[in-house]
Formats: C-alpha cells, structure tokens, sequence
C-alpha cells in the first residue's frame, strides 16, 4: 500500500468526529471540522504522504490551526513534533515539497522549539502576482534553471576519473 493512494483526509475526518463528540461537553470546546474544505483535505493529504501515513505523522493535532474554510486565501497550520526533514534518505522534505509544487500551495517552515517546528499552508493559483501564485514543478525548476548558471561551482559534476571513462 502507497501513502500516496490513502484517503489521510478521511482519515481525519472520522477522527475529528470521534473527538469532538468525546469533548463537546468540555469547556472551552472548539469543534474540529468534521468535513474538510477542499484546501484542508489537500493539507492533510500532504501531511499523511510526508509523514508517512496521517496516524503516524508527529502532528500535535491541539494546536492545528485549520483557518477559515469559507475564505479562498486562509491558511492552516499545522504543528510538526519532528524537528528533521531530509531530501533524500527519508525524503520528506523533498515530498514536502513537490507536493506543495503539484497542488499550488505555499509551505513555509517555521521554528518553534527544538525538534519541533509548524508548517504553515496557504492556497495559491497558477497565475497571479507573488503572493497570489505558485508555480507548479516544472515552472519551478524552468525557473531555477535560469537562475543558475550551467557552469556553477555547486551543479555537480562527475569525477575527472568517471568523467574521462
């Protein structure tokens, strides 16, 4: 089975409605949504994917703050108990990222505590100013490509011994 392929936001879904009946009667309650937006299913899709399945992901479910589903540019955030993301071996940062690029969606990674930190989501588009737009992969890495040059220092090259075989 694929993290990919599973319904995370379902998953959260029936889960919030668990919770919100067993702390309705609380004070001080605040119900989570028992239905997502299109926009928090799409969160929580990308957290379930980059955690590795949304029950397993360190998210501190009492401080996710799930925005204003009825506003086309609220954000949500979403509070990540794992100080680590990596590109490569345990890839979620490069998860994370791609998959902000093929949903149009801004990410922005910002400190709390140590290992812990809250990633913030916020609704873009495919055209727009700055802050309205986000580009997808492609678009982005077109970009990037642009912005560095070929010949740059960092842009791998093979060894001289590989590269003369």
């Amino acid at each position: 089975m694929s993290y990919a392929t599973m319904d995370h936001a379902g998953w959260v879904e029936e889960n919030n409605g668990y919770w919100n009946e067993g702390n309705k009667a609380k004070r001080g309650f605040t119900p989570r949504p028992a239905k997502l937006s299109t926009f928090q299913a799409k969160v929580i899709d990308i957290c379930g994917m980059v955690g590795d399945g949304i029950y397993n992901a360190p998210i501190n479910w009492d401080r996710v703050k799930w925005g204003n589903p009825d506003s086309a540019w609220s954000g949500m955030w979403v509070p990540w108990r794992d100080g680590r993301m990596s590109t490569f071996d345990g890839n979620q940062l490069t998860k994370l990222v791609l998959l902000a690029h093929e949903a149009r969606i801004r990410v922005e990674i910002q400190a709390r505590a140590n290992g812990h930190f809250v990633l913030s989501f916020f609704p873009r588009s495919h055209d727009g100013g700055c802050t309205g737009r986000h580009p997808n992969i492609e678009d982005a890495v077109a970009a990037f490509r642009r912005w560095l040059p070929d010949d740059h220092r960092i842009s791998y090259q093979l060894p001289a011994a590989e590269a003369a075989a």
